[in-house]
């Protein structure tokens, strides 16, 4: 049996998160697979968080996959990235030695913070968990595809509403966009010989 993990703050874990989402489109698409999905966090979920609890929820699992979704509960909390990038750094290395398991580095969605200083940290967050992927940590950029959908839509009434209600909170929309968007970039580990769903 293949396993593969969630882990993020609420925009990916919470109740209104979108791993739920995609975990629905796995046996949608391959509702023969042999495998089993784990979500942790929610809430203010923190990479310092990710840091103490990875020997818990990943390494005891031993998982084929990671979905990391962490950074825009740091950002809220005022954490510098001086504070997130050690702990994030920190916590990949321990999956990469501690499992054969591969990586999804999700980015922080930083057109869901309020335009000025923490958007452009969203941003920096970005650049600088980009230059972490590798062989087995993937980087998957779903900032550049909400910035594109809310400029399309800016014009309309309630843009701001379209996909997200606050920090923590997604629309139906919203967890349908960023689940769709995730599938289609995830390197799943899990289909064998089958063709990839889409």
């Amino acid at each position: 049996m293949k396993k593969i993990i969630f882990w993020g703050d609420a925009i990916l874990a919470g109740p209104n998160g979108y791993a739920e989402l995609l975990g629905n489109h796995i046996f949608l698409h391959h509702p023969q697979a042999d495998l089993a999905t784990f979500t942790y966090g929610g809430g203010q979920t923190t990479w310092a968080e990710a840091a103490k609890d990875t020997p818990l929820h990943v390494i005891g699992k031993a998982p084929d996959q990671v979905i990391l979704g962490l950074g825009g509960a740091d950002l809220a909390a005022g954490h510098s990235l001086a504070e997130i990038l050690p702990q994030a750094l920190g916590t990949l290395n321990m999956i990469l030695h501690k499992t054969q398991a591969r990586i999804s580095l999700l980015s922080v969605i930083s057109s869901f913070s309020p335009e000025g200083v923490a958007r452009e940290a969203g941003r920096d967050l970005n650049t600088q968990l980009k230059e972490l992927a590798g062989e087995r940590i993937k980087w998957i950029d779903l900032d550049t595809r909400v910035e594109a959908f809310l400029e399309e839509h800016r014009k309309g009434p309630g843009e701001k509403h379209a996909l997200h209600l606050d920090l923590i909170r997604l629309t139906p929309l919203g967890r349908l966009f960023l689940a769709h968007h995730a599938f289609q970039q995830i390197d799943w580990p899990v289909w064998g010989d089958l063709p990839p769903p889409f």
